[in-house]
């Protein structure tokens, strides 16, 4: 197998997160609008914002569709085996990374009512100054990042790009295992969606909603131009032949949700009591 140098890594596919269930604050920089500077919209209590209650979002034909089309397909994918298509060395005191395009056999399908109330970490992250969990709250939609499932180890990181979307795990799971540096009081969002949303269980505390990749504009204008003139940027081969593989470059795919409870700050705001379980 080749092996590619580290500085060339974020030029074939950007996968350079540990595995999540957060969210990745590029893809939520168009919704910092939603948020209004002043209390017009949220009142402040004891230095937090405490959002109005947002409606209900409508239930989304085309996520609903995207994700129980792909949800199905991933999940076939996984009884197919893996095929290892890049190698990074990571040094002495660096993962090795290893690169698969396929499933892992444990992957499943599963119905949003399987899971009940799904949880997705924000890790405080900020969108122009704006914290993300609000963004969430206010849209009612969380976003695709441009990270693949990835399964962390001390010193080895298994990637697997056809494995991406909007992460979640349950509100029961430990953030510590996630390997994200996330603590009790970081952000999140805990929330339900339409019943006929595709999801795929991935590992213990581990979900995804299948949506397409967020790449980065640049990577898409590289791309374009190659089908264009033909001209192969140097480094690029295998981010192409992964676009290739999705069928080329892909309109995002937002996730509704019905926000039931959020944490900012350390404090949780619960919106939608009667949506808890007895």
């Amino acid at each position: 197998m080749k092996k590619i140098p580290l500085k060339l890594i974020a030029a074939l596919l950007l996968f350079s997160g540990l595995r999540a269930a957060a969210a990745d604050l590029g893809a939520y920089g168009e919704l910092e609008r939603l948020v209004p500077d002043t209390a017009a919209t949220a009142v402040k209590d004891g230095g937090f914002y405490t959002l109005a209650l947002p409606a209900a979002p409508a239930a989304s034909g085309q996520a609903v569709e995207y994700t129980g089309a792909h949800a199905r397909r991933l999940a076939a994918m996984a009884s197919a085996g893996l095929t290892q298509v890049n190698f990074v060395n990571g040094g002495i005191n660096g993962q090795d990374q290893y690169y698969y395009w396929g499933v892992p056999r444990v992957v499943t399908q599963v119905k949003p009512a399987q899971v009940g109330i799904m949880r997705h970490w924000t890790s405080n992250a900020q969108a122009g100054g704006v914290p993300v969990v609000e963004l969430i709250v206010k849209s009612g939609l969380l976003k695709a990042g441009g990270r693949p499932y990835i399964i962390p180890e001390s010193h080895r990181a298994d990637y697997y790009p056809d494995l991406h979307g909007v992460f979640f795990t349950t509100p029961a799971f430990p953030p510590g295992m996630l390997w994200m540096g996330l603590m009790p009081d970081s952000d999140y969002v805990d929330f339900t969606v339409n019943p006929a949303m595709g999801a795929l269980y991935l590992a213990p505390g581990n979900y995804l909603f299948p949506c397409p990749l967020n790449t980065q504009k640049w990577i898409l204008d590289e791309y374009l131009k190659w089908k264009r003139t033909g001209i192969l940027p140097a480094g690029m081969e295998l981010t192409f032949k992964h676009i290739d593989r999705e069928g080329g470059p892909q309109a995002a795919i937002d996730v509704p949700i019905t926000v039931v409870q959020y944490q900012k700050n350390g404090k949780v705001t619960i919106l939608r009591p009667d949506l808890f379980k007895n």
